[in-house]
């Protein structure tokens, strides 16, 4: 998770209008949106100083599954890829040491960094602190690799070029790196592009509709409640206009002008033509965008808290509520991310499921598409309508349900004789419903050694090992009882602990799905287990022993869209 948290931060894009405005730098004399063009397909910013060292130090236990790899590929003799991985090798290592990593890159300790596309062009732009250190670390893997840069220029600004491809290629691909500004620029070139993308790219010569200019930031942050720190999204309006169209916005252009040079017949010519360009549209404006963005940042070099935010935004209100219909409930013991060694919860309301999945199916098939890939995939939708009548039917079976949950609050492990036992274990499953006790009765009727017990919100817990016996090696007692509206089993005492609480808790539509662990509960007892053993952890999980972090994923609707949302809470090792 902190590699993807840093790489993204390195190579996040672009940034507000307003936030540069007000936090003007010797680094950001000039706004960096106004050489983006609003109709970029993708857009990621870390629009404020991102705590880099702090963050680093905060999450000091990295997984390194990647570094035999890497290791394996280096040996290879190709003095290209033997230069990018000596360079990607570098990162992994500084990762470990925050303070070597800034050195090495030359990176101020809070960074804001860049990345988007003009067009199919990818651009990357980072603060730099100390430009020397970016020369010296590629001077370095040359003399290494033996793999060379070309120096090139540009209205007075030089770059180095790494070539991509062979010498002989025509359709030659280079790497163009450069410094400007206190802005380290990342990027490519190709016998496709022309010296005015190049300089755009570079950051010499504006755009004319840029993206400072059309108020798409502000607009999304507002809309989503988004800190300011950043933001991005997928345009899926421009992606997709670029791919049925020939000179819809920059990226038809630039795909088009790949087409003519190759000589070989389109693979979208299928959807170049006026029904699908309409029929995109269609769903593109129903769906008009991705947007991602931090919902919580506060870091220092003790404890890290970062909350992502992803929405795929969507205009299609039927589509809306049917899924909002399905929300259920998720309990609260689910949450509790601090105490928990693992949860999982299904909220699904059962009532609505046959209605939902109706309206969902028939929004499908409307508007009846011309475009024959789409149409063809309408087709194959309206062929499932008895399968969607089947589930609608079979739901009833389960009437009243609104979700299921479960959650390990903790365990231990014992090794006897060298052999692996679970010696205790909190835990509980919750089935949530209207009519808990009906749901069970109905689950009698195909469990016949559950036929003869009763069970209702006033009986005491039925001991479940006396029904369906237990092997004695797992040390397990497990309870059956009804907590309110939550059918629940449940060990141990913190488990009866969790489902007494359930009693008061109500129903409500509170979610859909949601994940959590905590990494330093659920992997201590597996450590101890086999230093007791006296086995050795595999080198490329040691970092399981000090890495001591927080994560909770969930998905949601909301009224702007489909919602997934990521936590992670880490402190340093101490």
């Amino acid at each position: 998770m902190k590699k993807v948290l840093i790489i993204a931060t390195v190579a996040a894009v672009g940034a507000g209008a307003y936030v540069f405005n007000q936090q003007q730098s010797a680094s950001t004399a000039y706004n960096v949106l106004d050489y983006v063009p609003a109709d970029t397909p993708l857009f990621t910013a870390q629009l404020t100083p991102f705590p880099l060292k702090d963050y680093l130090s905060s999450a000091s236990a990295e997984i390194n599954s990647s570094d035999q790899l890497i290791d394996d590929l280096s040996t290879q003799e190709n003095p290209k890829i033997k230069f990018f991985l000596n360079i990607l090798k570098t990162y992994q290592d500084g990762l470990k040491d925050p303070d070597a990593l800034i050195k090495t890159f030359g990176f101020p300790e809070q960074l804001r960094a860049y990345f988007y596309t003009l067009g199919l062009l990818p651009v990357l732009k980072a603060e730099i602190e100390n430009p020397q250190a970016i020369w010296d670390l590629l001077d370095k893997n040359e003399l290494e690799s033996g793999f060379t840069h070309q120096q090139g220029s540009l209205q007075s600004l030089s770059y180095r070029s790494y070539p991509l491809t062979d010498e002989n290629n025509p359709e030659k691909i280079e790497l163009i790196i450069a410094i400007d500004k206190g802005l380290l620029t990342i990027t490519l070139n190709s016998a496709y592009n022309d010296q005015a993308l190049l300089a755009t790219a570079l950051g010499l010569s504006k755009v004319e509709n840029s993206l400072a200019a059309s108020g798409q930031i502000e607009e999304i942050i507002a809309t989503h409640s988004f800190q300011k720190a950043s933001v991005g999204f997928i345009n899926h309006i421009e992606l997709f206009k670029g791919l049925t169209t020939t000179d819809g916005n920059q990226l038809a252009r630039q795909i088009a002008a790949i087409e003519k040079h190759s000589n070989k017949p389109s693979p979208l010519a299928s959807i170049r033509n006026a029904q699908c360009v309409s029929d995109f549209a269609t769903i593109t404006t129903n769906w008009p965008r991705t947007v991602f963005g931090y919902t919580t940042l506060d870091i220092s070099a003790e404890q890290s808290t970062v909350a992502i935010s992803t929405v795929i935004e969507s205009k299609n209100q039927v589509l809306i509520n049917a899924l909002k219909s399905l929300r259920g409930y998720i309990p609260e013991y689910t949450a509790d991310i601090k105490n928990n060694v693992f949860a999982m919860g299904l909220g699904l309301d059962i009532n609505q499921l046959g209605v939902a999945l109706n309206d969902i199916w028939s929004d499908l098939q409307t508007p009846s598409y011309t475009c024959q890939p789409l149409a063809q995939l309408q087709q194959q939708i309206s062929q499932s309508g008895e399968s969607i009548g089947m589930i609608g039917m079979s739901a009833n079976m389960a009437s009243g349900v609104k979700g299921i949950s479960m959650a390990v609050l903790d365990y231990t492990i014992s090794q006897p004789k060298n052999d692996p036992m679970l010696e205790s274990l909190d835990a509980l499953l919750t089935l949530s419903a209207d009519n808990p006790e009906q749901i069970f009765n109905s689950a009698k009727m195909f469990i016949p050694a559950l036929q003869s017990v009763q069970l209702n919100s006033s009986s005491e817990a039925i001991d479940l090992g006396a029904i369906f016996p237990m092997p004695a090696q797992l040390k397990i007692d497990p309870k059956l009882a009804i907590k309110g509206n939550h059918l629940v089993i449940y060990n141990g005492e913190k488990g009866k602990k969790v489902a007494d609480s359930l009693a008061t808790e109500a129903l409500a539509k509170n979610g859909m799905y949601s994940v959590s662990f905590a990494t330093k509960k659920m992997f201590t007892p597996i450590v101890t287990a086999m230093e007791l053993a006296n086995e050795t952890l595999p080198e490329e999980a040691m970092f399981l022993i000090d890495y001591d972090a927080r994560m909770k994923m969930s998905v949601d609707i909301n009224e702007q869209g489909i919602v997934f949302s990521n936590y992670i809470n880490s402190k340093a090792s101490k």
